[in-house]
Parts: structure tokens; sequence; C-alpha cells
């Protein structure tokens, strides 16, 4: 029976095989412990990333709350403030393009000021209107000087739109600028509830008796009013009894200016007694009215009756000596006037010094007498 041989392992061989089954499980156990590091990493910075995340969104809530609550941003200020047109050049701008105007340069400039000049810019009604959109917004703008700018009745209507609208102009200046009975009327009804106007210039505006009721009627029912011009107009010749009562009920008017008008004879006499009978005004201008001597008998009688009168000019009247005589008995009388200016009259020798003597008396308060001659 044969014998059977077995394979002879070396021992060599043996020992390579566990190495490297050795280097295999070390390889595998660094491999695994590697592993278990970065996943420890990584859950970690997973962590941290929810809290930061969580930290933030509470602060958002927070935010989100506080906002809620009705507690305005500065942010949220801001834009309400630009949105704001408190001048109104956005708005005048916008219609200048609308209407295929050019903008006032001068008015882009100054309309943050109190006081703004537009004075001989001649705007007309169409550049009026414009202007008239802007300044119902503007509250920087006090004093307004619209005079010689041709507006005519139209323009005359935009500035009673916006009297209507603003409530900070207190200083209105409209002279010389063809307004007519049209512009008058819309003026004066924008009068009868504009509560700021406290002057108001109208002069050389093509005014006549005919306009007497409108002003009359805005007389009336105003009572913030303090200065009023109505000189170089036509006023006069009819409906002089409308304004002289007008003149004599309203309580609020200290400065009126009538000069450069045609109070002649009875409307001259009219006129007088209407300011005699008022109980507030102050200065009164009767300039280059011809009054002659029976207007200066109505003189006379707003220096007898008159409890406020301390300023009248009656000068280039054509008062002669008789008038200037009844004028000086009367001062003889009178202890509140203070300014008399009676120069560019035919006053004669006798007249000045009727007039001297009636400022004599101790309690004359005339500081200023004024006796002009050309």
């Amino acid at each position: 029976m044969s014998e059977r041989t077995l394979p002879v392992l070396e021992v060599g061989t043996i020992q390579e095989e566990d190495e490297e089954e050795e280097e295999e499980t070390a390889v595998n156990g660094e491999e695994n412990r590697e592993a278990s590091i970065t996943i420890s990493n990584f859950t970690e910075s997973s962590n941290l990333l929810a809290e930061v995340t969580k930290q933030r969104l509470t602060q958002k809530r927070i935010a989100e709350s506080n906002i809620d609550e009705g507690s305005d941003t500065d942010l949220e200020l801001e834009e309400e403030k630009s949105e704001f047109d408190m001048t109104g050049k956005i708005t005048y701008l916008n219609v200048c393009k609308q209407f295929g105007l050019v903008p006032v340069s001068y008015f882009l400039r100054h309309m943050t000021d109190s006081s703004l000049s537009l004075a001989h810019h001649g705007l007309g009604s169409q550049g009026i209107k414009a202007l008239s959109y802007p300044l119902m917004k503007n509250t920087k703008i006090l004093n307004l000087d619209l005079e010689d700018n041709w507006l005519e009745g139209e323009g005359g209507e935009h500035i009673a739109a916006m009297l209507l609208e603003n409530c900070y102009i207190t200083d209105l200046n409209l002279a010389n600028n063809k307004l007519g009975s049209k512009g008058c009327e819309a003026i004066c009804r924008a009068l009868q509830t504009n509560v700021t106007l406290k002057n108001l210039n109208l002069s050389g505006n093509d005014l006549s008796g005919a306009d007497s009721g409108s002003i009359s009627e805005a007389f009336y029912e105003n009572n913030r009013l303090k200065t009023v011009n109505l000189s170089h107009n036509n006023f006069g010749h009819s409906s002089t009894d409308t304004l002289a009562e007008a003149i004599s009920e309203n309580e609020t008017i200290e400065n009126i200016d009538l000069s450069w008008n045609n109070f002649r004879l009875k409307s001259a006499t009219v006129i007088c007694d209407g300011i005699a009978t008022n109980s507030r005004l102050r200065v009164v201008n009767l300039t280059m009215n011809g009054l002659g001597n029976e207007g200066a008998f109505g003189v006379a009688e707003i220096l007898k009756q008159s409890g406020t009168v301390t300023s009248i000019d009656i000068s280039q009247n054509r008062i002669g000596p008789i008038g200037a005589t009844v004028i000086g008995k009367a001062l003889e009388t009178n202890d509140l006037l203070k300014t008399l200016k009676i120069g560019y009259n035919p006053l004669g020798i006798e007249g000045v010094k009727c007039v001297f003597k009636g400022v004599c008396p101790d309690a004359s308060c005339v500081t200023d007498l004024d006796f002009s001659v050309s």
C-alpha cells in the first residue's frame, strides 16, 4: 500500500500570510476609526448650525413682532418723509410736464423761503395755473409777491382756488395783473372762507364800482384781513355807497389804501363817512382822488368821529383854503392823529395857518406833518 505524501508547508509562507491578515485588520481598524471621527465631527457641526439657525429665527421673530405692534422703523419713516411733498416741488414739475411749460427756475430755488417774489416774471394765466398746484401744498411760503404778471381774470381764478387750499400765506401782492371783475369776484369769494390771509394788494387791476359788491361781501365775511390796497383802480364813479357801508361794518381792517381812484364830490363824502364810522381803521390813504373842498368836509368828519385813525394821507387832492380851514378846525379837537400828509394841495397861506393852528394845542398828538409842495 502506497504511502500518501502530504504537502509540506513552509514556515515562512505561514508567517507571511499571518502578517498580511494582521495588516489588513489594522487598515480596516484605522478606516473604521477615521469614519467614526468624521461622523462625530459632522454631528457636532450639524448641532452648531442648528443652534445658530435657531438663534437667527428667534431674532427675526422678535423683529417681526415689534413691527406688528406698530413701531415704525427708521426706514419706514424715511420713506414716508420722502413721499410727503412739503414744498410742492414734485407736483410742480409734473404739472409743468403735463401742460408743456418750462418750470420757473427761480421758484424751484426759493420755494422753501418764507418770502417769495415772482414779480415781473411774465407768468400769464397758464404759468400761474401751474404754480397754483404746488402752492396749495406749500407750507413754507408766507409772503407771496405776484405783481405784474398779466394774470387776468383766468389767473385770478387759479389764485382763488389756491387760497381755498393754502392755509399758510399771510401776505399776497396781486398788483397790476389786469384781474378785472372776473378775477376780483373769484378772489373775493375765496376771501369769504380763507382764514390766514392778512395783507392783500389789489392795486392797479382795472376794478371799478361794478366790483364793489364782490369786495363788500368779502369785507363782511372775512375777519382776518388787516391791510387792503385798492389803489390805482376806478372806484368812485358808482356804487360808492355799497363799498363805504362795507368799510364801515368791517371790524378787522386797520390799514386801507384808496389812493389814485375817483372819489370826488358826493362819492368823496360818502367814502369818508364810511371810514369815519369804522371802529378799527388806523391808517387811511386817500391820495390823488380829487377830493376838493367838498371832500375836505368828509376828512374833517373822520378827524372828529373816528376813535382809531392815527394816520391819514390826503396829498394831491385839490384841497383849497376853505377845505384846509375846515380840516384845521377839526384838528383842534383831535387827540389821536399822529401823521397828517396834506402836501401838494393849493392850501394858500390862510389854509396853512389854520392847519398849523389845529395841531398847536397841547392835546394834539401830531408828530408828522407833511406840507410838501412841488
